[in-house]
């Protein structure tokens, strides 16, 4: 078995738009490493991001609805779409590198731009 691809490898392309907005929702390009920061920066639980993050790894797209705003995620490359084990693989090997960052003082997540 490959080894899973780590989460800042893994592109995603972010939608965000307000439920029942008529206008276009702003898009941008994102990491899973990024956003996983920002949900935890966020206040997000765990077990939260992780129902968030198995679907989007295997199935390459998940939509969420968090604090009066929608979010689509999609995987750029859907060719990296995982099976569950490797999907869990990438979420705890994120959970190490995150735990060794903050428990050294580093930044929960980067300002978004």
């Amino acid at each position: 078995m490959q080894p899973p691809i780590p989460s800042d490898k893994i592109r995603l392309r972010l939608k965000r738009s307000v439920p029942g907005g008529q206008a276009d929702g702003e898009e941008s390009a994102i990491t899973l490493s990024d956003k996983l920061s920002e949900l935890f920066g966020a206040g997000y639980v765990r077990d939260d991001i992780y129902g968030l993050v198995i679907p989007l790894l295997m199935q390459g797209k998940v939509r969420i609805d968090l604090d009066g705003r929608s979010e689509r995620l999609e995987m750029e490359d859907q060719s990296q779409k995982l099976q569950r084990s490797s999907a869990i693989q990438v979420f705890e090997d994120y959970l190490q590198v995150y735990r060794s960052a903050t428990s050294n003082g580093a930044p929960l997540a980067r300002p978004a731009a």
